[in-house]
């Protein structure tokens, strides 16, 4: 009976220390997507101020203890069917107690680190409290540059996305493969071991291709095993290997070139040869002569014209003179042919006289001895004077704002033939009719106009540098170009490419947007300021400076190169100057 009681006594003791307790962890993982830890309101801080783990608790249980060893427990929050419980990073266990349900001592199947959020679940019934489920696999993460690709570990295949991928695996050894398009695939071994920390396993892929750029000196096609890949220059990646490289051009013969790429040769630029042009000829006469000749919209001169070397294919003439219908046709230029092209302008009378009626009633009719000049009505207004560009010179700069009163101005610079009807002499280098007077110094300029003023009684002078500039800009109609009337100097302004080095009739090119003529070639113009240096401040009707010697000279001439025919330049000589580029435009208030 006594022996009977002890075995008894001994069992109930075992049983109690070894069942002493109706809770347990059922599961405990971290939550990817739960940022509490991490948000304003409710992010905690240990002792340290460094931010806390949160291990959220569901259980419906009350009256629960947590010892987390000498790190301690930051804070506790009951909260319906759940417990909030903050801890410092790097706790390892935790002790949780209750008065009935006893107490669960549980060990962390991972590292808890700050400011992540981990969910624990607990559950009541008998588990033994001596005895844990050992942890026997863990996460492999991998790391891989290039960003996409495939990782082939343990029979799985592992998409990479945005560099990475992961897997849990029993621990073991194990082989893998990583694999991207157009990279070298790499193999290795990963061990998995360790039931508190991630295996990382980095990768860098070893490319097999090249980054190359190539380029054409010419407005040509590159295409790369005959497919067109870009124009004038290609920049992208090629697998190492021999391709054939071909430019293309219209009327061009192509050219070819085979390169082979290789990882020691891919990095320098590849230079391709140009196509070669294939030229026939075009033979172009026209009645009346004198045409402007348009080919493909670019003009290229006046007929009677033979033009040499133009490349081959299918191209649209057209001639078009002032009075006259266009003519237009379409030719196709062959290798080493010449096509001739006879093009009949028919007279419009009707169109020519409504022309010059409408453009008449807006001008000023002067005239003189029989001979007939116009003045174009510029409406005043403000404007921005002198460039803004970074290549023009210190003298045309800075740009101010001028505020100007109505004017009138010439339509052409002054001919040669209303000089001989004034002054009954003609002082110029290149003589002929319609060419502007040219070889006058500023001293001559004044007393051609007090004779002219004289015979009509107006009150013509020499524009101020102010009205000229913004007449040259076409006034209010102004589209902002760099020349008098275009962005194109051969559309406007006979200048050292186009003249031949002599001037030319007067209204021979197109005009502004307000109908003047000339105003960036032919001869450089004389104006009626002293010339000073700009202000920055505003001004209205300015006059120039008040005293000095050199008077302002403006416009391009016949042998001006481009910089020096845009609206903005300026230049100046004493009044006694004379030169056979150098004339002169009327103005006359309004």
């Amino acid at each position: 009976m006594k022996k009977n009681l002890i075995l008894f006594l001994f069992l109930f003791v075992w049983v109690t220390g070894a069942w002493s307790q109706d809770m347990a962890v059922a599961d405990f993982s971290l939550d990817e997507t739960d940022l509490t830890a991490n948000l304003d309101g409710t992010t905690k801080y240990d002792q340290n101020g460094e931010k806390c783990a949160l291990i959220k608790i569901f259980t419906t249980a009350t009256g629960l203890t947590f010892d987390v060893g000498s790190l301690g427990v930051v804070e506790i929050i009951q909260k319906p069917g759940e417990i909030w419980l903050y801890v410092p990073h790097g706790v390892r266990r935790v002790t949780i107690n209750h008065p009935q349900l006893g107490m669960c001592d549980y060990t962390f199947p991972t590292s808890i680190v700050k400011a992540r959020t981990y969910r624990m679940r607990l559950v009541a019934g008998q588990v033994q409290t001596t005895v844990h489920r050992a942890v026997t696999s863990q996460y492999v993460v991998f790391k891989v540059s290039p960003l996409k690709g495939s990782v082939e570990i343990n029979g799985q295949m592992l998409d990479i996305i945005d560099g990475g991928a992961s897997v849990r695996l029993p621990f073991g050894t194990y082989d893998y493969t990583v694999r991207a398009p157009r990279y070298n695939p790499m193999s290795g071994k990963v061990t998995v071991n360790d039931p508190q920390n991630k295996h990382s396993v980095s990768v860098s892929l070893e490319p097999a291709f090249a980054s190359v750029t190539m380029s054409v000196d010419a407005d040509a096609e590159i295409w790369i095993n005959d497919q067109k890949c870009g124009t004038r220059t290609f920049t992208g990646e090629l697998s190492y290997g021999t391709y054939l490289i071909e430019c293309r051009q219209q009327g061009h013969r192509s050219s070819l070139q085979e390169i082979t790429l290789t990882k020691e040769n891919a990095v320098q630029p590849i230079s391709l040869p140009k196509p070669t042009p294939i030229y026939g000829s075009i033979d172009i006469n026209s009645t009346p002569i004198e045409a402007d000749i348009y080919i493909d919209d670019k003009k290229i001169g006046v007929s009677p014209m033979f033009v040499q070397d133009y490349l081959i294919g299918t191209h649209r003439v057209r001639l078009s003179k002032a009075g006259h219908s266009d003519f237009s046709q379409v030719i196709t230029v062959e290798e080493g042919q010449t096509f001739e092209v006879n093009a009949k302008l028919e007279v419009n009378k009707k169109d020519a006289e409504s022309t010059l009626t409408s453009v008449i009633k807006d001008k000023q009719k002067i005239m003189v001895a029989g001979l007939t000049f116009y003045l174009i009505p510029v409406e005043g207004g403000t404007f921005i004077m002198g460039s803004k560009a970074s290549d023009a010179y210190g003298v045309d700069k800075p740009s101010h704002s001028v505020t100007l009163n109505d004017y009138y101005i010439g339509q052409t610079e002054v001919t040669q033939e209303l000089w001989q009807a004034v002054m009954g002499n003609n002082p110029t280098y290149f003589t002929g009719r319609e060419l502007p007077v040219e070889n006058v110094t500023w001293d001559d300029c004044q007393t051609f106009i007090r004779k002219l003023n004289s015979i009509t009684g107006k009150n013509f002078r020499l524009p101020t540098e102010a009205e000229w500039e913004y007449a040259a800009c076409g006034g209010k109609k102004s589209n902002g170009y760099r020349y008098s009337g275009s962005d194109n100097i051969n559309d406007v302004a006979w200048f050292e490419n186009n003249s031949g080095d002599k001037t030319h009739p007067v209204a021979r090119k197109k005009p502004n947007e307000l109908g003047l003529y000339d105003m960036s070639g032919n001869v450089q113009e004389w104006c009626s300021d002293l010339m000073t240096t700009y202000s920055n401040k505003p001004q209205v009707n300015p006059q120039g400076a008040s005293y000095g010697r050199f008077r302002v000279v403006r416009g391009g001439n016949w042998y001006s190169n481009e910089r020096t025919c845009n609206i903005s330049d300026r230049r100046c000589y004493p009044p006694e100057h004379r030169e056979f580029n150098l004339g002169l435009r009327l103005v006359m208030p309004k």
